[in-house]
């Protein structure tokens, strides 16, 4: 069967050439903020007790723009899903994020991790013919960071 608008007044149903949609993914990690060429007194006086192993329930979301298809989609949430999680959540769930290569010259604040995920992601979307919007990294429910693909 194929998706069809719905064309109708009374509904006030408007066709539009671009959508967003969003997915979100949960993901555990632990860390520590650290750079190497400080000393332990140092880290501590810079990133206070998150200079400390610690861990966090980190939420991810994932924005994506593009052109609605004959389907009705943007890109078919299950897709999204198996790209985000095969690129991005399958490395990083229940990881120590310092030993992970893209953290070596880098402190694991939010900051640094929004933008690594949003290029990696940007690249496999963008394959994908949808264009990567946002991602937004919560660290913890107060506290997060936003990469915008017009940063």
């Amino acid at each position: 069967m194929e998706a069809r608008l719905i064309n109708s007044p009374s509904l006030n149903i408007k066709k539009v050439d671009m959508l967003t949609i969003t997915k979100e993914f949960l993901f555990d990690a632990a860390h520590k903020l650290w750079r190497s060429e400080l000393s332990d007194d140092e880290n501590h006086a810079l990133y206070g007790k998150c200079s400390r192993f610690h861990g966090h329930t980190y939420r991810l979301r994932i924005t994506v723009s593009g052109t609605v298809g004959p389907d009705g989609m943007i890109i078919n949430f299950e897709k999204l899903k198996k790209l985000v999680t095969d690129s991005i959540i399958e490395r990083y769930d229940h990881a120590y994020l310092n030993e992970l290569e893209e953290y070596q010259d880098l402190p694991v604040t939010a900051e640094n991790m929004v933008q690594y995920i949003f290029n990696v992601l940007a690249s496999i979307l963008y394959e994908e013919k949808v264009a990567l919007e946002s991602v937004v990294l919560y660290e913890t429910p107060t506290s997060w960071a936003t990469m915008t693909r017009d940063s």
